[in-house]
């Protein structure tokens, strides 16, 4: 996307652009967008668009990810798997940092990291590594390659099926992430797992790519390609393409240096996929909103100098202007009072965000217990319990990890509601600054560098929420009563006894003795229905221990779903209002500085005016200049940008809280 002619991106002009505009925000006293303005140049250093490489384990993921950042980065061996995910991203130099959360206790509340050597990181990633710190994930920075493109690649460990513990993490980051790359080996067609993770991908995220790997293995392929492009057509996902690639063959085909073979790897014909689809749009869309957030900053610290001109020029005008302005700083001001509309709109979203997703998780969890009590109905706990325990933990799993996703798109189109409201009510105020430049139709949502963490949601403006996962405990083992062949025994015995002694009474009037044929017959009819009676007495009982048990470890995952839920509701309204409070702020702080400059421009003496009005003259042709280097740079930027908009926005409001597809079909 680099270019220097008229009307197309360059990234440079950008930065140079942005960075100018920094130094003039300080240089005007202003150094609160200065700070604003350096985080966005921060931030337009590295684009980042995400693409998470996910699949089962042993498919090859490691080695294709090494490929796309052309060079070995993520360790490949037969006899282990991946075990922490491992992001490549762009860098200044090549360098490998294993991180770690915060130790408890700590008076740092930042993350650990370490900077490792590959031999320490191929250890770590592979679960070799002697006893240390709970590393959470690796990150690679390479100078070249695809990543310098603005790509950040994710390889993840083995998704092991949409109901495992990982599968649930992987499917969590899928709404952070602008491409999903499923992949899957060439030996055989999809399966149902794999189907199930690609229709939560297509649900969540705008690009889905399914990698058909080792291609040099197997040489029909293609018959495999064809059936996977009918499973995708039968399932509604002819939105995936299927790319067969082979990164073994692109790897020896490196070494050699023969791009005919390189090409026939189909390594480079995915990368070129990711970077005009993924890459570039995910870049200019960043630019551009950086590109308004500049604009509207010039906007603000020129209204100062723009004020005094015209009370320079012509003090009737500065007059009339100060009353303007005036008006135009108490609303302002009423941005900041609760009864702001963004301020309204963010409290009735999040009390209505509660609401939900509480619901969502009682709801959930509710069928999840009712599956596990028909389940338990229809078998005896005692001898199915080992294989119902890890499937109604993982089922409860599921279900709070669905819902934080769904609470995760939830809070993020509050954040755009609410930056919506704001910009309508700022751009009313912004528009009474004298000198005002057009900078953008909307409200600048900077999209900032994806979190590298999947349970962190991306608000509007660069802000972070974390939304950590409660740790759902198993299930406990009740204690169910069993009868085994000492008690059988006691209780046919305790049955059988009257059978004898009513039938041998009745006997012996006819001569016979108390014990005998008829009375022992039936004392071993009446013992076996006596058995038999207990054994279902018995496992009604456990059934009902088993039972209490599957309702108390609902109640215990809803009770540590439901605060976590809350908590990340309470970050994330905490959050925008602290975002949106220091915006109006800023705006405030701006108008009140014009009516400051235009009342002083009134009592400048007239020997002095002259030369003032030369010299803010001036000043204001050094910031025009610089807006329109900017309108420039961002019309060349939005004109790459996909006509349909904001994909994220369309493909999440698609999501239903209730649709059971997204979790691979829900509780069965």
């Amino acid at each position: 996307m680099e270019g220097n002619d008229a009307g197309t991106p360059d990234r440079d002009e950008a930065r140079a652009v942005t960075a100018l505009a920094v130094r003039a925000a300080a240089a005007y006293g202003r150094p609160d967008l200065a700070a604003d303005l350096g985080a966005a140049a921060d931030r337009l250093a590295d684009p980042g668009a995400r693409v998470l490489v996910v699949g089962d384990f042993k498919q090859g993921k490691s080695a294709l990810v090494s490929e796309l950042a052309g060079t070995s980065v993520c360790p490949v061996h037969d006899d282990v798997a991946t075990r922490l995910p491992t992001v490549v991203r762009h860098g200044p130099e090549p360098v490998a940092v294993l991180v770690a959360p915060a130790e408890e206790g700590a008076e740092d509340a930042t993350e650990v990291r370490r900077r490792v050597s590959s031999t320490e990181l191929t250890a770590a990633v592979t679960g070799r590594a002697e006893r240390g710190p709970a590393w959470t994930h690796a990150e690679v920075e390479l100078v070249d390659g695809l990543v310098g493109d603005g790509l950040v690649l994710v390889d993840t460990p083995g998704e092991g099926g949409p109901r495992s513990a990982r599968g649930l993490t992987v499917r969590a980051g899928f709404p952070a992430a602008h491409a999903v790359v499923v992949v899957t080996d060439a030996s055989r067609e999809l399966t149902a797992p794999e189907l199930a993770l690609l229709r939560a991908a297509d649900r969540q995220c705008d690009t889905v790519v399914l990698a058909l790997t080792k291609v040099d293995l197997h040489p029909r392929w293609r018959e495999v390609r064809d059936l996977d492009r009918r499973h995708l057509r039968a399932h509604d996902l002819e939105r995936v393409r299927v790319v067969p690639v082979s990164a073994t063959l692109a790897a020896y085909a490196r070494r050699l240096g023969d791009d005919d073979l390189l090409a026939e790897s189909g390594v480079p014909a995915l990368a070129y996929l990711l970077r005009t689809e993924v890459a570039d749009p995910a870049g200019a869309r960043h630019t551009v909103a950086v590109l308004d957030q500049v604009a509207e900053a010039v906007t603000e610290f020129s209204a100062a100098l723009e004020a005094e001109r015209i009370g320079l020029e012509d003090p009737a005008r500065a007059a009339e202007m100060a009353g303007e302005l005036t008006a135009a700083r108490d609303r302002a001001a009423e941005l900041k009072e609760r009864s702001a509309r963004w301020q309204q709109t963010l409290a009735d979203g999040v009390a209505d965000l509660v609401s939900d997703i509480d619901w969502d998780l009682r709801d959930r969890i509710r069928h999840v217990v009712r599956a596990g009590e028909e389940a338990l109905d229809a078998a005896d706990p005692a001898s199915s319990w080992e294989t119902f325990a890890p499937w109604f933990t993982e089922e409860i799993s599921e279900a709070v990890t669905t819902t934080f996703i769904w609470s995760g798109e939830r809070t993020w189109r509050l954040a755009e509601r609410v930056a919506e409201h704001f910009a309508i009510s700022g751009g009313s105020v912004r528009s009474q600054l004298p000198g005002a430049f057009d900078s953008s139709d909307g409200t600048a949502l900077v999209a900032p560098t994806p979190p590298e963490s999947p349970l962190e949601q991306t608000m509007p403006g660069g802000m972070v929420v974390r939304a950590e996962l409660p740790d759902v405990p198993g299930i406990d083992l009740p204690d169910l009563e069993r009868i085994g062949w000492a008690n059988g025994f006691v209780v046919g015995m305790r049955g059988s006894y009257g059978g004898v002694l009513m039938v041998g009474m009745v006997t012996t009037l006819s001569g016979l003795a108390l014990i005998n044929p008829f009375s022992v017959g039936a004392g071993v009819l009446l013992g076996s229905k006596t058995i038999r009676d207990e054994r279902k007495r018995a496992l009604q009982r456990r059934r009902a221990e088993a039972k209490q048990a599957v309702r108390r470890h609902g109640d215990e995952a809803l009770h540590l779903a439901s605060k976590r839920s809350r908590d990340l509701l309470r970050d994330v309204q905490r959050t925008l209002r602290d975002h949106f409070t220091a915006e109006a702020e800023s705006l405030a702080r701006s108008v009140a500085e014009a009516v400051t400059a235009a009342a002083a421009a009134q009592e400048i003496e007239s020997g002095r005016r002259e030369r003032r009005l030369r010299d803010v003259t001036a000043e204001l042709a050094r910031v025009e200049l610089l807006a329109g280097r900017v309108a420039a740079c961002r019309a060349g930027f939005a004109a790459v940008l996909p006509r349909e908009g904001n994909p994220r926005a369309t493909r999440t409001l698609e999501y239903s809280p209730r649709d059971r597809e997204l979790t691979s079909g829900g509780v069965r």
